[in-house]
């Protein structure tokens, strides 16, 4: 299961791109088989169209004010996946955001912790 208080410090947590200033907030996070987290559902600041889209939880840090992850801002709001709202997460997703990134995309299917079953992601 879940490593205790892992998890839940990370959802409400500032997003700090390759340790520059916050530049989005972790709103959920999609994990494996294992509870590992996977990808991280953010909020981008200060965008009004399409703010939400997904980052690797691969390479992240946990730092005292914010979740540091190895990517710089530019590269959070060029994602080639925006979504005006938290929304399905799809296979095709996966594998548009992992070649962007250049991360290996998961094996199995991602599930978001805190999903409410109206809002089920699909992968």
């Amino acid at each position: 299961m879940d490593a205790p208080g892992l998890i839940p410090s990370l959802i409400g947590a500032p997003l700090s791109p390759a340790g520059g200033p916050v530049a989005a907030t972790v709103e959920d996070l999609l994990v494996d088989e294992t509870s590992r987290p996977v990808w991280l559902l953010v909020r981008l600041r200060g965008a009004s169209r399409r703010p939400y889209t997904f980052v690797p939880a691969q390479g992240m840090a946990t730092r005292a004010h914010a979740i540091v992850v190895p990517y710089d801002e530019a590269a959070l709001r060029d994602a080639p996946v925006r979504l005006d709202h938290p929304g399905p997460f799809r296979r095709a997703h996966a594998t548009l955001l992992s070649r962007y990134y250049g991360v290996r995309a998961a094996s199995s299917e991602a599930r978001p912790l805190r999903a409410a079953p109206a809002r089920r992601f699909a992968a």
